[in-house]
């Protein structure tokens, strides 16, 4: 044991030397005794109580209660006196022990008034004048008499109450019966001793029946702090004399000339002695009564029975009666540990039990001691646990301790009674576990600590110094590992929607665009360092302001980087990562890619209306002489097929000038409105469209037209004429052939989008052409508009200008176009044309269906002015009163003071509130309000919240009179 000790450092030895602190520590606070130490011994020793098994009922004690029925049967209480005699009576004639009234009579009876003589007088029993008072109400009578005549004839014993606030009159009234005492006390107790309780007053019983009474007996209970009555006082002195209690008094009755003895022994437990009993008592003279949930009951009998002789001799022979009131109202009711409703006598009748059956509960006065004892030795072993194990073996040692803990006060309790609190062990080993496994860490990673604190003093200075020069450079700088992962990203990263936490870990090539990871593969992970290193490489990164990166493939940045490397034992150092940083150039190359497609469209076009000016005079000769000539010339003139052939060439030589003067911009400006679905049926009907198919019997065209298409302003024939170009594309896409798709739908964009090329913000009708072609490659896509740059094969038609007429149109009608192609997967042109709101021809007066229309009050939410104006005025053709409001902001403060049946809510309203977080302001003030969604965009998470918020449905921008009418009619009539 010594070597082990040797082998402790000083920082164990401390944890022990705590752990015996501690333990002192809490032994004092047990000794001092607060209210928390004995609210918890208090539960601990309900709980082991409980825990024991029942002890068989020693079968001599009887309950006679005096209940509802009784009263129902025998008036209501007080009793005449001759009724409470007559019941003494026939109990004494069963054969009862001792019979001990748990009540107080201190008035005079006034119940009745028999003419006969008490039964003391004139020799008649109490139970024969009870008869003579149900016959006879008249009279004048003494009914305490004849109660006095039988208390004095048999062993019963009365209660009464003591007081302890001074509020009971004085003594001089009552006649009590003392209790003497043989007090045995041990030589070496020189402290200490009992301890009674000590009353001011009392409530006895008439001095007529006082007297009489052979045995007395006090009722007063002691309840503890938290009001569960688990110990009765035995014993009270008044007046310097001791007095017993109701169920001792009871005992006493049955041994009359049993000298009552007190023993005291140093480290003992207080005796109470007389006759067969030993009775273990603590300080105050307070007997421990064992209640149990599932005790065995003892006997209870109606009073009604025995007065009306039905209860039989075997019952009550030999037994000690306790005589008490049970019905409600009428006595206190007790709560124990484990019954919230105790009546008074039962609690005396568990008393008088707890002595005869020896279940008596022992804790000797040194007991506390014992326990201090324990708990310095649990503190010393579990403290040099705690020194010498680690976290999980300590945890399983101390629940161990606590699990012997209760083991051995449960079985010490169930075996001999005794009662053993673990509480201050059990408080050694759950604090102490706590506290001194803190310590023991605490100074183990202090020692760590101090070690490391002075190198990380320097390295936080040269980081903030570090950081607080990256905080200021715009660009991303990057540090990756060897297998190249980001190990370090600098803030400039949060422009692009990433928290530079998400990308610790990830490879690099994770951000590069598929299309640029092989360029990339070698040169953003470098390992090159010095002037053949990485610099301004140009490559596109899955990174976007607005988050949405991979829709338009990403973001072009410049990246410069070179490889790290750390001194190796060996000569060669040793590889550790890349650092390099970013630049984004992705505004700089639209502005390039524009600059260079402007300037080569302006050369182009200049170019083309020359050429064109000059073409037409040359061209009018070869389109018209040829069709005179033919007019000339018989059916079978040999000379006709090749004049034809001259006509063909010249027509399509004119067709060629006309591309021309559209690519020149200089085409026809006949904007009208007209409607994208007419063109594209059109379209189907003319015979290009039908030579097409003919010449390709492979391919299908299918269309998906949208019924509620807004429509537009533009020239039919060079509308018509794009379309002719895009499906002739992607026929000559597919030379295996397959469906080409076309569909026309609305769109409204709140914002501007970054795609193929920059698109503003707006109303737009959107052509959709798919084919299941070959695709476009990634180094071909942004020169397809290019005039002449082609990909067609020989021997199949085609000038190279189609795709720029395309272009040209797109932009002479102010349009945009959204590419979308691989190469082998096919390929999707979305073409977005601006939408009107102004109606083809001559306006016509719209009929609406009476299904749509309305008389309710709406307020339309849109910061888009185009947008709210539509919203009113066609809400306001279909008869309903409408209001509108610019952002989230004014429409809450509008409903502040007005109300509204419906509210048609814009989604998207930079930069103020959004929809959810005006529909959520709203709710708090008027929370019944109704509302639909209405957005360009498609459902999101945070529409999905509004509609869970009680919103209701969702209303996809552009509107038509009929989408939006009917969707505010269904949320008007929801119910």
């Amino acid at each position: 044991m010594r070597n082990s000790k040797n082998n402790l450092d000083p920082s164990a030895r401390l944890v022990v030397v705590l752990a015996l602190l501690l333990a002192l520590a809490w032994s004092a606070v047990v000794v001092i005794h607060p209210f928390f130490i004995g609210h918890l011994e208090l539960k601990l020793t309900d709980a082991i109580v409980a825990t024991a098994p029942n002890v068989p009922i020693s079968d001599q004690v009887v309950v006679v209660e005096i209940d509802e029925q009784s009263l129902a049967t025998w008036g209501q209480w007080p009793w005449p006196r001759t009724r409470l005699a007559c019941l003494l009576e026939k109990l004494k004639a069963l054969g009862a022990k001792s019979i001990a009234l748990d009540f107080i009579m201190a008035e005079p009876d006034r119940t009745g008034r028999p003419t006969a003589s008490p039964g003391g007088a004139n020799g008649t029993s109490a139970c024969a004048s009870e008869v003579m008072v149900r016959e006879t109400p008249d009279g004048p009578t003494d009914n305490d008499a004849v109660l006095a005549a039988t208390l004095a004839t048999g062993p019963f014993v009365l209660g009464y109450g003591f007081d302890f606030g001074g509020h009971a009159p004085p003594s001089s009234a009552c006649h009590l019966p003392a209790l003497e005492i043989i007090n045995i006390r041990h030589p070496a107790l020189e402290v200490g001793g009992i301890h009674f309780y000590e009353a001011k007053g009392i409530i006895c019983n008439i001095p007529q029946l006082a007297v009489n009474a052979p045995y007395a007996g006090f009722l007063n209970g002691q309840p503890d702090g938290d009001g569960l009555l688990r110990r009765l006082p035995l014993i009270i002195t008044y007046n310097g004399t001791c007095y017993p209690n109701l169920a001792l008094a009871a005992l006493l009755a049955t041994q009359p000339h049993e000298p009552l003895t007190i023993w005291q022994r140093q480290g003992e437990q207080n005796r109470l002695v007389f006759g067969p009993h030993t009775i273990p008592i603590d300080e105050n003279g307070n007997l421990l009564i064992h209640f149990t949930k599932n005790q065995p009951r003892l006997h209870h009998f109606p009073a009604t029975q025995v007065l009306a002789d039905q209860l039989s001799a075997r019952a009550v022979r030999g037994r000690i009666v306790l005589v008490g009131l049970s019905a409600i109202g009428l006595t206190p009711v007790y709560q124990t540990p484990q019954d919230s409703h105790v009546t008074a006598v039962d609690v005396h009748a568990q008393a008088v039990e707890t002595i005869l059956s020896g279940s008596t509960i022992r804790r000797y006065a040194g007991i506390v001691y014992a326990e201090i004892l324990l708990a310095l030795l649990v503190a010393g072993l579990y403290g040099l646990c705690i020194a010498r194990l680690e976290f999980l073996p300590t945890i399983l040692t101390g629940a161990a301790g606590l699990l012997v803990l209760g083991i051995g006060t449960h079985v010490l309790f169930i075996s001999r009674r005794i009662l053993v609190l673990p509480l201050l062990p059990a408080a050694v080993i759950i604090s102490g576990g706590l506290f001194l496994m803190l310590f023991k860490y605490w100074t183990r990673q202090r020692k760590a600590s101090q070690q490391l604190r002075n190198a990380l003093v320097l390295i936080k200075n040269n980081e903030r110094h570090l950081n607080a020069i990256i905080q200021t450079i715009p660009d991303i700088v990057f540090r990756l590992d060897e297998s190249g992962r980001i190990t370090f990203i600098s803030p400039a990263i949060t422009k692009y929607q990433k928290a530079p936490e998400t990308l610790i870990g990830r490879h690099i090539l994770d951000l590069v665009n598929p299309e640029d990871k092989a360029a990339a593969a070698f040169r953003i992970n470098e390992r090159r360092t010095g002037p053949r290193a990485t610099r301004d490489m140009e490559l596109r990164l899955l990174l976007s302001l607005d988050g949405d990166a991979k829709a338009c493939g990403g973001r072009y940045f410049s990246i410069s980087a070179e490889g790290i490397y750390t001194p190796s034992q060996a000569d060669k150092p040793l590889f550790a990562g890349t650092q390099g940083i970013a630049k984004d150039i992705d505004e700089r190359k639209h502005l390039e890619r524009r600059l260079e497609r402007s300037k080569k469209m302006e050369a182009i076009g200049s170019l083309a209306a020359g050429v064109a000016h000059d073409l037409n005079n040359i061209l009018s000769g070869l389109v018209s002489y040829p069709e005179l000539l033919l007019l000339d010339l018989a059916a079978d003139n040999p000379m006709r097929s090749k004049i034809e052939t001259i006509q063909r060439s010249g027509q399509r030589a004119a067709d060629i000038v006309q591309d021309l003067l559209m690519i020149a911009r200089r085409g026809v400006k006949d904007h009208l409105v007209i409607n994208l679905n007419h063109i594209v049926s059109s379209y189907l009907d003319t015979p290009e469209c039908k030579r097409l198919l003919e010449k390709h019997a492979d391919i299908r065209i299918t269309t998906e037209l949208a019924d509620d298409l807004i429509n537009i302003r533009g020239s039919h024939l060079h509308i018509l004429k794009m379309i002719m170009n895009l499906v002739g594309n992607a026929v000559e896409a597919m030379p295996a052939g397959g469906t080409i798709t076309l569909t026309t739908f609305n769109r409204y964009l709140d914002m501007e989008v970054d795609r193929y090329e920059r698109i503003v913000e707006g109303e737009y009708v959107i052509l959709q052409i798919v084919d299941e072609g070959v695709g476009i490659a990634a180094e071909d896509l942004h020169r397809i508009f290019e005039p002449f740059y082609s990909k067609k094969r020989m021997g199949h038609s085609g000038s190279g200008l189609g795709m720029t007429v395309v272009w040209n149109t797109l932009k002479d009608h102010g349009g945009f176009v959204d590419i979308h192609s691989r190469e082998g997967d096919g390929t999707r042109f979305d073409v977005y044309l601006p939408a009107t709101r102004e109606e083809i021809g001559k306006p016509a007066e719209r009929i609406v269906l009476q299904d749509y229309t309305g008389c309710e009050t709406l307020l339309v939410v849109d910061d888009v002015p185009e947008q709210r104006d539509i919203a009113v005025r066609m809400l306001g053709k279909l008869g309903y009163r409408v209001t509108a409001a610019d952002s989230g902001e004014a429409a809450v403060d509008y409903l502040r003071t007005q109300s509204v049946d419906l509210l048609v809510l814009d989604m998207v309203m930079p930069p103020g509130m959004d929809g959810l977080a005006t529909y959520q302001k709203i709710l708090e003030i008027r929370p019944a309000q109704r509302a639909i969604i209405a957005s360009g965009y498609a459902p999101s998470d945070r529409v999905k919240a509004m509609q869970v918020l009680g919103a209701g449905g969702y209303l996809r921008k552009p509107y038509t009179l009929e989408k939006i009418g009917l969707a505010v009619r269904q949320e008007l009539d929801r119910q």
